[in-house]
């Protein structure tokens, strides 16, 4: 039921779709967790109060160790160069993971033209739910919080030109320390290969303004965070 959702999807409306307890649909989507083919992601209600906790299937998992090991040795000799090439890598997989998604679904990504805000908010959200798919925890801010100083980049105030999303649980943290270059490289690429792809989905011309991808790996021992500015 978790892999038929196309978002994340909470426990109420699981024991609403198969007419049973709460409490015995969250019993489950914890067994699930707790296997590996389902993680926990946060979603925001509409305005005050708490995030609700959201399920979404992981889709696959990927030898990261041996990956990174091998493309730390393949990508290059200096460290500029095996990032640059990281970087290029992620966002072709970004590329193909959507072009594969949308083949899949049948969906052909179309959306309606719409504003730089709803454009943001859109892109903002399709990343998230593509990184929770994969394991890492996403939470999706509309504004920098006390882990999250204000960029200097994003050339208007914060939460207007600007979306973070928080990274809690890299799953390849430990590589990520040992091959910064490399899979931090790879993720910038996801990025922005996402931001990419949802630009240009349906064939539509590239939105106005564009949107960039910036990485800040390990703002906290166990955060990363991504920001989303509007060019």
């Amino acid at each position: 039921m978790v892999r038929e959702h196309e978002g994340a999807v909470d426990a109420v409306e699981l024991a609403s779709q198969l007419g049973v307890h709460v409490t015995t649909v969250r019993f489950h989507l914890d067994a699930l967790c707790d296997d590996g083919a389902i993680t926990r992601t946060r979603m925001n209600r509409p305005g005050a109060g708490r995030p609700r906790t959201g399920y979404l299937a992981i889709e696959e998992r990927v030898d990261y160790r041996t990956l990174a090991d091998v493309l730390a040795m393949e990508l290059g000799q200096t460290v500029q160069t095996r990032a640059r090439r990281a970087q290029h890598a992620g966002h072709e997989w970004a590329t193909r993971m959507t072009a594969s998604r949308s083949a899949g679904t049948g969906d052909s990504g179309h959306t309606p033209q719409s504003d730089a805000d709803d454009a943001l908010d859109h892109a903002a959200a399709r990343t998230t739910n593509a990184f929770a798919r994969m394991g890492f925890g996403p939470e999706l801010v509309s504004a920098p919080g006390p882990s999250t100083p204000p960029s200097t980049d994003s050339g208007g105030p914060a939460g207007e030109r600007e979306r973070i999303i928080r990274l809690h649980a890299c799953p390849v943290r430990d590589l990520a320390r040992s091959h910064p270059e490399v899979v931090c490289g790879v993720h910038r690429g996801l990025l922005q290969g996402l931001l990419d792809t949802s630009a240009t989905e349906g064939n539509r011309k590239p939105q106005r303004p564009a949107i960039s991808a910036h990485l800040e790996p390990f703002v906290e021992p166990e955060l990363c965070v991504a920001r989303l500015v509007a060019g």
